[in-house]
């Protein structure tokens, strides 16, 4: 086997996910590791996605996972193993040659270039599954109208404007839908928003339901929501709702323009993309998001609709007419045990198991 040990000891863990500590990334990071059916260990990093003091025995490490900030403490993990392992990025691989990497897994809001080993996906991989998940039966689902609410984050504004307008739309939607109402809030949720919403339920009817790490709510409204409807700021979110196969609905949010993503953009418009792509490529220059493009394409291919004002009510009873075909994790899971040395050791595991 490419002479590698495959005693059980050294086997027990050939999967290392590296802990970012934000649970959307480890999520999916997990997520993807389960469907390739191999034992992993989760590894905490240091401060600000540093390596830790002292990395674990790396004897049976055969594939690292990494997500987002993490790339570089995952090359220099890398670096330490006696017997090189693969290494498969998530997410945007900031400032790191793309040669570094055996795959990058680029999130559909991720504005990066393509490449020989860049495979993109159409959705993040939060509430994937191997097989993926049937459409539940509308008379199983009877929980009404449920608003997925994020929050601010570096590429969307969400003030008090944006919140009342946000419950405006949701209570007309309920309503055509002859629905109750539910409101959810995330980790990101601030203080304050919270406050707004429970202002505007000193007026209407609806149920708010505050984030508290550990609880089961978020999941029971995904699996007996009616509809919903989620803030753009939350990638992650919007996947969720859209694999219940539910109606979904974006709310959009202002966008933030930092001084790059508004260089970047001047850029792209005088031509020169195919020069700021290879300066990405090669870890020169760091690539940034394009959430804006990729609900714009979902809006049109008809999978989710936008959350506007003056609609009607025969609007508001929308349902997508056709589904997306979900075979972002089928694919990763195909192409990863493609890579070298990983198939080999799957078929052992699967062996002794």
């Amino acid at each position: 086997m490419g002479g590698y040990d495959l005693s059980p000891s050294v086997l027990s863990a050939p999967v290392w996910i590296l802990e970012t500590g934000r649970p959307g990334e480890q999520a999916q990071c997990q997520i993807l590791a389960q469907a390739l059916g191999l034992p992993f260990r989760t590894v905490p990093l240091g401060p600000n996605f540093s390596p830790p003091d002292q990395w674990p025995e790396t004897a049976g490490l055969r594939l690292i996972l990494s997500f987002g900030n993490a790339v570089q403490a995952a090359c220099a993990l890398r670096a330490t193993c006696a017997v090189r392992p693969l290494l498969v990025h998530i997410g945007r691989p900031s400032h790191i040659p793309a040669k570094d990497l055996d795959l990058i897994i680029p999130l559909p809001q991720d504005d990066y270039p393509p490449g020989p080993n860049v495979l993109r996906v159409a959705w993040p991989f939060n509430g994937a599954s191997l097989p993926p998940q049937h459409e539940e039966a509308q008379e199983l689902r009877h929980a009404g109208t449920i608003v997925l609410y994020g929050g601010p984050s570096r590429q969307f504004r969400m003030g008090r404007a944006e919140t009342e307008r946000l419950l405006v739309f949701a209570h007309a939607l309920a309503q055509a839908n002859r629905e109750s109402l539910h409101i959810i809030t995330s980790p990101r949720t601030p203080p304050e928003a919270v406050q707004w919403m429970r202002h505007w339920r000193t007026r209407e009817t609806a149920a708010l339901h505050l984030f508290r790490p550990g609880e089961t709510l978020f999941t029971h409204f995904l699996n007996t929501g009616n509809r919903f409807v989620v803030t753009a700021d939350s990638a992650s979110m919007l996947a969720e709702a859209w694999r219940t196969r539910a109606p979904v609905w974006l709310f959009p949010l202002p966008q933030k323009q930092s001084f790059m993503s508004r260089l970047q953009q001047g850029v792209d418009r005088i031509g020169l993309r195919p020069l700021r792509s290879w300066l990405i490529r090669r870890g020169l220059l760091g690539s940034g998001s394009r959430f804006t493009c990729w609900h714009r394409a979902l809006i049109q291919s008809g999978v989710i609709r936008l959350a506007c004002p003056a609609l009607t009510e025969q609007d508001l009873r929308w349902r997508p007419v056709h589904r997306q075909a979900d075979t972002d994790l089928v694919r990763c899971q195909q192409r990863l045990l493609a890579l070298p040395g990983l198939l080999p050791l799957t078929a052992t595991t699967r062996e002794k198991s």
